[in-house]
């Protein structure tokens, strides 16, 4: 064969490569979820939520525009039901209900496959959570779904090539990692939910990390800080390229600056975002054109509020300037744009076609702010977002072994020790307690003893030896109890307080980073 024929075969051969490549790359992706939420919990003593429904409401609804298969597990409280007439849910918060479903959903997923498509799955709950016994759980009606739960029968039974686990609930940190030994956490990276390869490289983890306290309501809002923040972003409200799809560290970098107006540490969310791959790994993409978009196209926008035809806050949005940003609007007419903490505001009233916001007229606001709003949560949404965000977050998580805001990784530890009874605690109290008395005792024998010995220098023969046999009893006790003190002060140190597998923490100023796997939304 001739050289001119070997390069026309090798050109021929790297083409048909490159378009074998090329068509896998655009192999279709058909989208799942399950979409929980549950307002009510087990415990007589814990306050139902008010707008946990509503938060799984509004995922679902977003989800199905678009283009994902949502199954809704809800049980709608009487103001809720006003809100959402027509609504038709799956069934109620209950594992049964719930269980019966996935096996259905399943069929439909291996369909998708055998049909060549790459499938993904989005669980999404709502609603209380905590740890017994070690190990994380939130609760549905009839049943905790916890950690070995959510993994023997949901993520090692599902066949799809992803995974992505949004949970907004107290202590959802723990409903995806394990505690270490003592009640201890450990690092989000050397404890995965599932250890099976396969399916810890394909579940992604954003947790809203709430650790022992309860979850952030805000009316504001009428839903949950957390999901409110996830859902804007899903909208578009992080899509710094706009291209219709929403990833790990678009939604990473967009959570840390929708929080970090947040001042104070007590108020300020943290959350965990943990991708199955890498950052560049998608959440969301919407699909086609089944939502209408509007395009961000003004310099002096600011913060915007956009709000459906029943004064439901549907997304905050706060570009930078220069920053455009595609947002995908609900179906549901009219909607209103508004500037936070201003007077005029924008009409949508278009049921389709590509909008701009440049192109809108605007108003005066129907309604002004009432009541005293919560000085910390109207914090949210202050610093603008840009594509500059997700380049810093990115390289905050490259270059940081961070796994876990230090306020949620405290409050995490702090959980976990009073969860299993504060043992840890309670025996390095004891061992300081034990060391400071043996201490001062052994100073106190050691002192009589020099006392006795100086005393018998003076006394005569048979006093003199009745008080060495008693100087060298104190010198023996003395001595037991200075090793007794040593000991006790080695076991207290050995249980301080500052102990932790997750050595080279880094606290990044103005953001602080985190290794794709958590994220603190302190600035």
């Amino acid at each position: 064969m001739s050289s001119g024929a070997r390069v026309f075969s090798w050109l021929v051969g790297l083409s048909i490569l490159l378009l074998v490549a090329d068509a896998a790359a655009e192999r279709p992706v058909v989208r799942f979820a399950v979409v929980i939420g549950n307002n009510h919990s087990e415990r007589s003593d814990t306050r139902s939520l008010r707008y946990a429904d509503d938060d799984a409401v509004a995922m679902h609804q977003l989800l199905d525009e678009a283009g994902v298969e949502s199954a809704l597990f809800v049980n709608l409280d009487s103001e809720s039901r006003n809100l959402y007439p027509g609504l038709a849910a799956s069934g109620r918060p209950r594992w049964s209900a719930l269980r019966a479903r996935l096996a259905r959903l399943e069929d439909r997923i291996r369909a998708a496959e055998r049909a060549g498509a790459a499938t993904t799955l989005l669980l999404f709950y709502s609603g209380h959570g905590d740890v017994a016994h070690g190990e994380g759980y939130v609760e549905l009606e009839d049943a905790r779904l916890t950690r070995t739960l959510l993994r023997r029968e949901i993520l090692e039974r599902t066949s799809a090539d992803e995974v992505h686990l949004v949970i907004d609930a107290c202590r959802s940190y723990f409903l995806a990692f394990e505690k270490g030994a003592g009640g201890k956490r450990r690092r989000a990276a050397a404890a995965p939910l599932v250890d099976s390869g396969r399916t810890r490289a394909r579940t992604g983890y954003i947790l809203s990390t709430s650790s022992d306290r309860d979850s952030h309501e805000w009316e504001a809002f009428q839903g949950g800080i957390f999901s409110h923040e996830v859902r804007s972003a899903l909208r578009g409200a992080a899509d710094a390229d706009q291209d219709g799809s929403v990833t790990y560290a678009e939604l990473g970098a967009f959570l840390t600056v929708a929080n970090g107006g947040i001042r104070n540490a007590r108020f300020r969310p943290d959350f965990v975002v943990r991708p199955p791959g890498d950052l560049s790994d998608e959440l969301l993409r919407w699909q086609g054109r089944g939502a209408q978009t509007l395009l961000l196209d003004r310099p002096e926008q600011g913060h915007m509020i956009l709000e459906g035809p029943t004064g439901e806050r549907l997304l905050d949005v706060h570009p930078a300037e220069g920053q455009e940003l595609l947002l995908r609007l609900p179906a549901r007419r009219p909607l209103f744009l508004r500037q936070s903490g201003g007077d005029r505001e924008f009409a949508i009233t278009e049921p389709d076609g590509d909008l701009r916001l440049s192109a809108l007229s605007d108003g005066r606001v129907r309604v002004a702010s009432k009541g005293a709003l919560h000085l910390a949560f109207r914090q949210l949404f202050s610093s603008p977002f840009s594509g500059l965000d997700v380049a810093r977050y990115r390289h905050a998580v490259m270059s940081s072994s961070v796994v876990m805001g230090e306020r949620a990784r405290a409050r995490a530890d702090v959980a976990a020790e009073r969860d299993t009874g504060g043992g840890r605690v309670v025996m390095r109290r004891i061992a300081g307690v034990t060391a400071i008395a043996a201490g001062v005792a052994a100073a106190g024998l050691g002192g009589w003893a020099i006392e006795r010995s100086i005393a018998a220098e003076s006394a005569d023969q048979v006093r003199r030896e009745s008080l060495n046999g008693t100087v060298e009893d104190a010198r023996t006790a003395a001595g037991i109890s200075l090793g007794v003190a040593a000991g006790t002060a080695l076991v207290y140190w050995l249980l301080r307080d500052g102990d932790d597998d997750e050595s080279g923490r880094l606290t990044l100023s103005p953001t602080t980073g985190v290794n794709g796997m958590a994220v603190s939304g302190a600035w």
